[in-house]
């Protein structure tokens, strides 16, 4: 698990809570606590209690990836 602790006067703009990270990928909050727990997305932990991730580096993990459809295949 990923998780750095950074003080109120340190925390980038950047940092957006998992509620709104899971808003803007459209998936349940608890992916988002899964994707920390694997080690796909570092969180932050705010004054020790509010959990946060980055904004860009969440947008980088769920980039959608071309794949290569069998001749025939809609």
């Amino acid at each position: 698990m990923t998780i750095e602790t950074l003080s109120a006067a340190d925390v980038p703009r950047k940092l957006i809570s998992l509620k709104t990270a899971a808003a803007l990928v459209d998936v349940d909050p608890k992916t988002i606590r899964n994707w920390i727990a694997a080690g796909q997305l570092q969180g932050f932990r705010v004054n020790a209690r509010m959990l946060r991730v980055n904004r860009d580096e969440l947008l980088a993990l769920v980039q959608p990836v071309a794949v290569a459809l069998p001749d025939g295949a809609a």
